[in-house]
């Protein structure tokens, strides 16, 4: 009787709240390059576009404002500057003691599996790598001794910090994490911003009235078309993911991972992608490289003893760890009815198993291009394009359409001329879902790639034939860059090409290979 009573009264209630268009909150997404060397996208749910794109502003100045704090890149930023101090009391920044006094949380709590130091042994590994040669043993003993010395001491009488040793640091671990948790917190800062999400190359944070699907990139196929590995729901939290699987060193023609165990100055050799879902991201960000140091059943333990922290761990075998809660981030529960995507792309949908298996040859053609650095530290990342049409001229299969938003809703550019002037296309993007966003590794400034798995929109295998690759890409109040690629796709795989770049697209490649090609990891 009372859950009736209960009920009436909000129904009477509810008439008497009067919501106009303007009151209701609309999501604006805004993307950049170049920012801090990799990618960031931001969505902010307002009730106008001043609003957001004040809260856009705010995160931009606050990134550029830690960037000059926490850069080893930039000899005159405030670590570069303390690094050549030695052995004298230094008066830094609120930031800096807060970053150095989380490092050494962490190399306490992970056993000194995270280590600023870790920088002398990447120093050895890049110029081994140089010489195509790996590091002599006296090397990456010399450099892992002067690692894992104590490097800093804080006083807190006084906020100095004395540095101890010669030995470069870097802070790669934490530092991005710290400033995406900064940044948020910058924009939140007015109270008009109902949710936030801000991914800077893989860091991800998801603020306020904002719950949002993340798809996690499969560690051995990342490919921005490809399958996720699997999907989570998340609310008020960070995601980071770290893996060997985008970076690293090569030598005598293999793979080693950039990740660094600082305690023995080797690669990682068990974990290949470590996802952590974090209340913090500098807290997601310092556990993702840590998970990817210490074996995946120590990792695990680890993230067992941390309140709020869940994690997905994936060995080269390709065994998954995943925590004890894990199960209930990738539960969409209500989340799926109010979960919108985040990156601006599209894919067609899961072939069918029929098709599959009727599929002649386990080929693919692979195209990887990086977009051109403009003047100026950051920019807005163009509209994008990449497709397959047949002889008729017939789009068969689109890999990557990215767009930039008007908001409320997308905006399907007509600066892509040629793909907008193909209905067939524009109905594709049109029924088809957006992919989520996707928490990954960091990637290298504007490069790209995408794989066409040998099937057309439909689920169909392609029929050997004649087809031709477009990229297109146009840049608001920049230019119009359009690269056809003539090609034949058979029974017979077709060498690696490379493709004449332009003002645009600083270089780009397309190969037509076996999808257990060796020389690529996937």
């Amino acid at each position: 009787m009372f859950y009736l009573r209960f009920v009436l009264a909000i129904a009477l209630w509810i008439p008497a709240i009067t919501l106009t268009a303007d009151d209701l909150p609309q999501t604006f997404t805004y993307q950049h390059e170049h920012v801090l060397g990799t990618s960031l996208e931001i969505q902010v749910q307002a009730t106008s576009e001043l609003e957001a794109t004040a809260a856009e502003s705010r995160i931009l100045r606050e990134i550029s404002r830690l960037e000059k704090i926490f850069s080893t890149y930039d000899s005159e930023s405030e670590i570069s500057r303390w690094q050549r101090t030695k052995k004298q009391p230094t008066l830094v920044s609120p930031e800096l003691r807060e970053m150095l006094t989380q490092s050494d949380r962490w190399i306490k709590l992970s056993g000194g599996a995270f280590q600023p130091g870790v920088e002398a042994i990447g120093r050895v590994w890049s110029a081994a790598a140089k010489r195509d040669e790996l590091p002599s043993a006296e090397a990456l003993a010399a450099a892992t001794t002067l690692a894992n010395q104590k490097h800093w001491s804080i006083r807190a009488s006084d906020n100095t910090i004395t540095r101890l040793t010669d030995c470069p640091l870097t802070l790669n671990a934490i530092a991005k994490g710290m400033i995406v948790e900064r940044a948020c917190e910058a924009a939140l800062a007015e109270k008009s911003i109902r949710g936030l999400i801000v991914n800077l190359g893989g860091d991800l944070r998801v603020c306020g009235d904002s719950i949002r699907e993340v798809a996690i990139a499969d560690p051995r196929n990342d490919a921005e078309n490809a399958a996720p590995l699997t999907r989570i729901y998340v609310a008020n939290r960070a995601v980071a993911t770290s893996g060997d699987y985008r970076r690293g060193y090569t030598i005598a023609g293999r793979h080693y991972s950039h990740i660094l165990d600082p305690r023995t100055g080797k690669p990682n050799d068990e974990v290949i992608s470590a996802t952590i879902v974090a209340r913090s991201s500098h807290e997601a960000d310092a556990l993702a490289t840590i998970c990817n140091v210490l074996p995946a059943a120590e990792g695990l333990a680890l993230i067992e003893s941390l309140a709020g922290v869940d994690c997905l761990l994936v060995t080269k075998e390709g065994k998954q760890y995943t925590s004890q809660h894990w199960s209930e981030l990738t539960s969409p529960r209500l989340f799926r009815f109010s979960a919108t995507p985040f990156q601006v792309a599209f894919a067609a949908d899961e072939p069918a198993e029929e098709a599959k298996k009727a599929e002649p040859e386990l080929l693919e053609l692979l195209v990887k291009f990086e977009l051109s650095r403009p003047a100026g530290s950051q920019y807005r990342r163009p509209y994008v394009a990449i497709w397959l049409e047949d002889e008729d001229e017939f789009p068969v299969r689109t890999a990557v359409l990215w767009m930039l938003t008007k908001q409320p809703g997308p905006r399907w550019h007509r600066d892509l001329l040629r793909w907008y002037r193909n209905d067939g296309v524009r109905k594709l993007a049109d029924e088809t879902a957006l992919i989520g966003t996707i928490s990954a590794s960091t990637r290298g400034p504007g490069e790209y790639k995408a794989i066409f798995d040998g099937l057309d929109d439909a689920g169909q295998p392609l029929k050997p034939g004649k087809y031709t690759l477009f990229i297109e890409v146009a840049r608001e109040h920049g230019t119009y860059q359009l690269i056809r690629h003539p090609l034949t796709l058979g029974k017979d795989p077709l060498e690696l090409t490379e493709l004449k770049g332009n003002v645009e697209v600083k270089s780009a490649s397309v190969e037509y290979r076996s999808r257990e090609t060796d020389g690529e990891q996937k």
